[in-house]
């Protein structure tokens, strides 16, 4: 019989039927012979008593014999297809098998079931995959620590081999080849990725996010020669994610030994130059300068909008500098409480600065806008404001220093850039970092008045909470609102431009594209990964910014005090009083800012006459063309037709004038209609003329702030050709409509009275803040007295305030000298006598932290080239030596006087030997002379 044989026939069998003729069965028709026999012999077992059902089952078992193999479903049981819910006894046998003693109704359950044809049945399957991430987790979770021990163990000596677990028996060891490509199982192990590709990879995103794991993938399927398949990248994914959790199970470790496992360690440690606080450094105005701000780039799309069920994941991919949600939304009802606060106060209703809201369906929506917000979210698109629905997380909004080093985190969930974000950020500062702290923000102005009607007003004036506008942002806010909050008029503030955020963003919006569609846990990952290691980069770049801003500052003073000298030596009689003009011109607007601008029916009834005498002049245009129609015979049809239309609706507006202007006067009960020459039509028509001379600065500027957003867009990278080609076009037209807005800005200019200066495109061009826009609105002719309005004076007060600024930028930078300083000679103790300690007890450990010390002393080096660098500079005010770190003044006053107790102990006893202080000192010693070659190589490179 062949190996396809059907029922004991083989596939080419000869089976005689009907005498002599010989017809040739295929194996689909002895199938269905088959099936055929089956129902028939199910059909008439199903009309058998139950004891005759019985009998002939006991019957077969018989002649099958007691050493006979079991039935098969495709051979006996197959044929039998019962229905027990069916299944009528017959008279007297009601009672066989419902006495359940036996349990025998299951019994007959399950032998329908193995009876039953199973030839076309397809097994339900009511499993699926969403459980499968966290079944993976678990299984991993379990091995953590033998893994971070092995871990250890192998970047301690990675030659000497690991041997398995005490715990895992012969029964669950495997072989497995070791290649660079394939992912593993926690469990059933293939193949594995070498340490040494995890670690490539990891440096390699680092210093570029827009490397993603599955351009990792394909290189590595074509150094191997392998044809690349996404399961490849989801396998390596979960390798690097097992990695990533045990290299952090590692500085957990190290952290706990060395103490560094306290709350907010990370944001009290992150930044030296202003957290490392020495004894007896000359005070600040603030102890901390810092920016806040959101960024709608690190989305994350919700899996509801994709297809398929989203697998739970209960990874955690955040580390403890996070703001978790919980604590967020504890101030979600700020803006509410502020807004019925003020209501109570009974605060004037109309106020340029009011709150504003980001989202229009957000819950924040009792938020009004202002005129500074406006300027910029004016720019963004319409469907941007209305996207949210689709993201589960809609970006994130971060505190950061001065210096770059990040602060806070928190995710901004299914919403725009709402109040409750900066609240909780500056909540967890005033916690943190105590008083005297300078936060900048885009929206501060607004911001400002909801933090002092919060819950943390109180506490915000008490510890001396302050903000200001940034540099760049201050493009867009009104020249009132810079004078309150701009930077540049910041006691305190240095040079400080509070952008900082924007370069970080420059950063992380690489990796917007990995994060996007990725897992909840897998974008945190992503981020945290990414700012730890902008972190450390920034560390190693520290003493530069000090050094550039140094030489910045140094350079302000200069260029700031020649110019000055040379503005009294021109104006020897002018009484330069910067500071005073400035309060004055604050005054001066905020008393504009409170005139209510009222419209009234003299300016109505002016306007509807201006409108009439327009119309008029058509109406006489159109009837000359009119009676001209006659004497003009080689008009076409069409032309006369057009000159007749022309008259009809120049008639027909006419009359339409006429009523308004008639109606009015009935209304003001006039005898006669107002000439161009009465008082109360020239004071009218002066009001007109100044507001559409407004609406003309109004047009200048919002195409210059168009213009500045699109050159800003330009120098912005990652934009492909394309758009860059439509934003120069964009740039084209719009200076067209530029020059377009000046033509009417220099006629209604020249119609004021007194005339204002007419507006070339040269000025345009060099507006560097768009405030200037805001003197020009100011047409009343007190404000043509004030000095502050000239435009020399002007820009000499402009270089006053950069010269304080930058004696202010001096003093912050020599403490941050000092304290850095003092920073690089703690560490030169503490890393090695921690060394030595972790040696004895866990030399694995021990090694880890010694390679941290590697590249820490390394970028100490650079810093102490460029504080040399410092040092040197012609203007330099500060420190010349290491000072003395708060708290650790104790310690070495302690360890002095008991190496004194010791030295005199030693010399009673006749011992000389040096204690173990001065052999530290004497190590750090050898430590900065050691660096001397460092400092050579970096000058041959400059």
């Amino acid at each position: 019989m062949t190996l396809n044989a059907v029922g004991g026939v083989s596939w080419k069998c000869s089976v005689h039927v009907g005498g002599k003729k010989t017809r040739t069965l295929r194996t689909g028709v002895l199938r269905q012979c088959q099936d055929d026999a089956r129902e028939l012999c199910a059909s008439l077992l199903k009309k058998l008593p139950l004891t005759e059902h019985e009998r002939l089952l006991t019957s077969e078992t018989q002649q099958r014999g007691p050493n006979s193999s079991p039935p098969t479903l495709s051979d006996d049981f197959s044929f039998y297809s019962m229905d027990i819910d069916s299944m009528i006894p017959p008279p007297g046998e009601e009672g066989f098998s419902v006495s359940h003693a036996g349990d025998e109704v299951t019994i007959y359950q399950e032998l329908e079931e193995l009876t039953t044809s199973t030839a076309n049945r397809q097994r339900l399957d009511t499993r699926d995959r969403s459980g499968r991430i966290a079944l993976l987790a678990s299984d991993w979770a379990s091995q953590y620590e033998v893994l971070t021990d092995a871990l250890l163990n192998y970047m301690h000596n990675p030659l000497e081999p690991l041997e398995p677990p005490s715990s895992v028996n012969e029964t669950n060891q495997f072989t497995i080849e070791v290649v660079d490509i394939f992912g593993s199982s926690p469990i059933r192990l293939t193949v594995a990725i070498t340490i040494r590709t995890l670690d490539v990879y990891r440096q390699s995103h680092r210093v570029t996010p827009r490397f993603s794991i599955h351009a990792e993938a394909k290189m590595l399927c074509f150094l191997h020669g392998v044809y690349y398949r996404r399961h490849l990248a989801e396998q390596l994914r979960i390798s690097y994610d097992v990695y990533l959790q045990l290299h952090r199970r590692i500085d957990h470790r190290l952290d706990k030994v060395l103490g560094h496992d306290s709350d907010n360690w990370r944001m009290l440690n992150s930044c030296p130059a202003f957290q490392y606080k020495l004894t007896d450094e000359p005070p600040l105005e603030f102890s901390i300068l810092c920016a806040c701000d959101g960024n709608n780039s690190a989305k994350l799309v919700d899996p509801a909008i994709r297809g398929g069920q989203e697998r739970l994941d209960t990874r955690i991919g955040t580390s403890s500098i996070w703001l978790n949600e919980s604590y967020v939304d504890a101030f979600k009802d700020e803006v509410r409480s502020a807004r019925a606060r003020q209501a109570r106060d009974q605060c004037p209703a109309r106020d340029p600065d009011d709150p504003w809201v980001d989202e229009p369906d957000s819950v924040d929506s009792a938020e009004l806008r202002t005129v500074c917000v406006d300027r910029w979210r004016n720019a963004a698109p319409e469907s941007q404001k209305k996207m949210f629905a689709i993201f589960k997380k809609s970006g994130i909004f971060i505190t950061v220093c001065r210096h770059g080093f990040l602060l806070t985190i928190c995710d901004m969930v299914r919403s725009g850039e709402l109040m409750k974000y900066p609240i909780a950020s500056v909540k967890k500062l005033m916690d943190v970092f105590g008083s005297n702290i300078l936060y900048g923000y885009d929206i501060k102005c607004a911001f400002e008045k909801i933090l002092l009607r919060s819950t943390l007003g109180d506490s915000a004036k008490r510890l001396n909470v302050q903000g200001v506008v940034p540099t760049f942002h201050g493009h867009a806010h009104n020249c009132l609102c810079q004078l309150q909050h701009h930077s540049k008029h910041k006691l305190g503030a240095g040079l400080e431009d509070f952008e900082t955020c924007e370069r970080v963003f420059s950063e992380s919006n690489a990796l917007a594209s990995e994060i996007r569609n990725a897992t909840e846990f897998h974008r945190h990952q992503a981020l945290d990964e990414h700012f730890h290691f902008a972190d450390t980069d920034r560390y190693a770049a520290l003493s530069d910014f000090i050094f550039n801003n140094y030489v910045q500052a140094l350079t302000s003073i200069s260029t700031t005090t020649t110019f000055l000298a040379n503005f009294h030596a021109s104006n020897p009689t002018l009484d330069t009083d910067f500071d005073g003009d400035l309060e004055d011109e604050h005054l001066f607007l905020q008393r504009l800012a409170t005139k209510q601008d009222e419209s009234s029916v003299e300016i109505d009834y002016v306007k509807a006459l201006n409108e009439y005498e327009e119309a008029q002049l058509a109406y006489e245009q159109a009837r000359i063309q009119f009676g001209q129609l006659d004497l003009r015979p080689n008009y076409s049809p069409k032309d006369a037709g057009n000159v007749r239309r022309r008259h009809t609706h120049a008639a027909t507006k006419r009359d339409q004038k006429v009523d308004v202007v008639v109606d009015y006067e009935r209304q003001m009960a006039l005898d006669t209609r107002w000439g161009p020459d009465h008082p109360e039509h020239v004071k009218a028509q002066s009001r007109i003329t100044n507001h559409l001379y407004h609406k003309a600065v109004d047009d200048v500027e919002r195409l210059v702030v168009m213009r500045l957003l699109e050159l800003t867009k330009l120098q912005m990278s990652g934009l492909g050709y394309k758009l860059r080609t439509q934003i120069s076009t964009a740039l084209k037209s719009r200076a067209t409509a530029i020059r377009n807005a000046l033509t009417r800005y220099n006629k209604y200019a020249s119609q004021l009275n007194p005339p204002r200066p007419p507006l070339q495109w040269e000025q345009i061009v060099d507006y560097s803040f768009l405030a200037e826009f805001d003197l020009l609105r100011k047409t009343g002719t007190e404000i043509q007295t004030k000095r502050w309005a000239n435009p020399s004076y002007r820009h000499a007060s402009t270089q006053h305030l950069a010269h304080q600024r930058a004696k202010e930028e001096i003093r912050r930078l020599n403490v941050e000298v000092g304290r850095l300083c003092t920073k690089i000679r703690d560490d030169a103790l503490d890393y090695p006598r921690a060394i030595a300690q972790l040696e004895l007890d866990n030399p694995p450990l021990a090694a880890h932290l010694q390679r941290r010390w590697q590249w820490l002393r390394s970028a100490n080096g650079q810093h102490l080239w460029r504080i040399d660098q410092i040092l040197r500079l012609p203007g330099y005010s500060g420190p010349m030596s290491p000072g003395t770190h708060e708290g650790r003044q104790c310690e070495v006053t302690s360890a002095l006087e008991g190496a004194q107790h010791g030295l005199a102990d030693e010399a009673d006893e006749g011992e000389g030997d040096e204690d173990a202080l001065s052999r530290q000192l004497q190590d750090v010693h050898t430590y900065m002379e050691g660096l001397d070659h460092h400092r050579v190589d970096l000058e041959l490179a400059e």
